[in-house]
């Protein structure tokens, strides 16, 4: 096959895949007589949004509405045959004020929450995601929210999770800002404890602004459940958006997630990536069409959507390791086969030595590039039954499962000598010091952690590159 004739059989198959895509995606739901009149009259659905809540939605430079919300209404205005306009706004705020006037028919994205009932109404939902906080990088981890209510935080204005949150706990002390990157930046600068958004969001948004030495310091029990809020001047709109949501299948909820939390990684350039991908693409195909004829037959739900969020929550966003959430969950896990099989697992606590120094020298994109390769170094060196997680800037955490502390002693020796071996971006010696402990039953996993950090915190001052081992009763 010439060069490029590869890619352009490659790009035909692609082209079938996206008719079925498309075949599916623009299926009309059914409505009743009366709704396809009061659509054929209005012409039009006014829509107002978040513009500036990515990867959800936002505006971009061009006025044009983006996000995984714009692809939902992109396909439901396919489905009822009839555009839904974005009015422009600088804000969430001013979207709510349009929206209470009646100058917007629905808002993109809506919460039921009291202070809105008069003037709005609410679909079913369609996306659920929790609540996170995310904090300075030496902060403990959020087990439950209580633990740190005294603290200061910050959420965007006019956000539902800040009435949430009042309603929940009455004595929080919240500030509102006017965009997340400002609430980011006086979490960066110490005017704020923590700040309170989700977790694809606060993900996304570091990466946008280069906020990366901030962590998300846990989950929240509080979950946004996001529906269409409708304007109560176009009841006739409730009915319409309900059955497009319950219209949407498994198959679209996919594709919408996928244009905008999907992960990029870089590929061999070989002959082989045209069969990988020609594979790939024809294994897709078949998928496609398997979906396409049974997607109808299956009772539509959101358990799906909320399962790739929770992924997302899981991964720390510089390293691709697990975050303090999933190390959390792992946590619970571990714990409950102590209580059934009393074999103990051990934590390994770690970092770099002297990162801040590297970082002063070389820069933080150095120290970023450093952060992912000892993160790839710690990935290649641990057990499948190991867990690694980054704990927050240069700190890192081994959950060794099934394993006594003389165990993890032995991993942390070889984690250890490897790291003083391997050449980094930076290209100078680095090593790293290490403290560890088990898990004793009856304790609590935060005893558990503490032991593990005050052995760190001896290594350190000991003159660091070594491991230290939590005292044992």
């Amino acid at each position: 096959m010439k060069p490029g004739m590869e890619y352009r059989f490659l790009s035909r198959i692609a082209l079938i895949s996206i008719f079925f895509v498309s075949h599916a995606a623009t299926a009309e739901v059914v409505l009743t007589e009366e709704e396809q009149r009061y659509l054929q009259q209005k012409q039009q659905i006014k829509l107002c949004a978040d513009p500036d809540w990515l990867p959800y939605e936002g505006i971009d430079e061009n006025g044009d509405f983006i996000g995984i919300m714009s692809d939902f209404y992109s396909l439901w205005s396919e489905k009822i045959d009839t555009p839904i306009q974005l009015i422009q706004t600088s804000s969430w705020e001013q979207s709510l004020e349009l929206a209470q006037a009646g100058q917007c028919d629905i808002l993109s994205s809506a919460q039921d929450v009291p202070s809105r009932r008069a003037w709005m109404d609410v679909t079913n939902p369609y996306i659920f995601y929790p609540l996170a906080i995310a904090t300075q990088p030496d902060h403990e981890f959020v087990v439950k929210f209580e633990q740190i209510l005294e603290r200061d935080f910050v959420a965007v204005e006019g956000y539902a999770a800040t009435e949430m949150l009042r309603e929940r706990y009455p004595e929080i002390n919240i500030t509102t800002v006017k965009t997340s990157r400002e609430g980011l930046k006086m979490v960066e600068t110490g005017n704020a404890y923590g700040f309170i958004d989700t977790v694809p969001t606060i993900n996304y948004q570091m990466l946008r602004w280069g906020i990366s030495h901030l962590k998300i310091s846990g989950v929240l029990d509080l979950h946004y459940a996001m529906s269409v809020g409708i304007s109560k001047s176009q009841p006739q709109l409730l009915g319409i958006f309900n059955k497009l949501i319950t219209d949407t299948s498994e198959l679209e909820r996919q594709q919408v997630l996928n244009n905008w939390l999907s992960i990029d990684y870089r590929q061999p350039e070989d002959k082989r990536l045209f069969w990988q991908l020609f594979l790939a693409v024809l294994l897709v195909l078949v998928v496609l069409i398997y979906r396409y004829r049974q997607v109808h037959s299956h009772n539509r739900n959101l358990r799906d959507l909320n399962t790739q969020l929770e992924q997302i929550s899981q991964h720390d966003h510089l390293t691709g390791l697990a975050n303090r959430y999933a190390l959390h969950q792992r946590f619970n896990v571990e714990i409950e086969r102590v209580s059934q099989t009393q074999q103990r697992f051990s934590l390994i606590i770690l970092d770099v030595d002297y990162f801040k120094t590297i970082n002063d020298k070389f820069g933080h994109d150095i120290g970023d590039e450093v952060i992912k390769e000892f993160a790839v170094l710690l990935k290649s060196m641990v057990r499948e039954s190991d867990l690694v997680g980054r704990w927050g800037g240069e700190e890192f955490m081994i959950l060794c499962s099934q394993t006594s502390v003389y165990g993890a002693f032995q991993l942390a020796e070889q984690i250890r000598v490897g790291v003083e071996s391997h050449v980094f971006t930076a290209n100078q010696k680095i090593t790293s010091s290490f403290g560890l402990s088990d898990y004793r039953q009856g304790e609590t996993i935060g005893d558990t952690i503490k032991r593990a950090d005050d052995a760190l915190y001896r290594a350190k001052n000991n003159g660091r590159n070594q491991i230290v081992m939590a005292d044992s009763d």
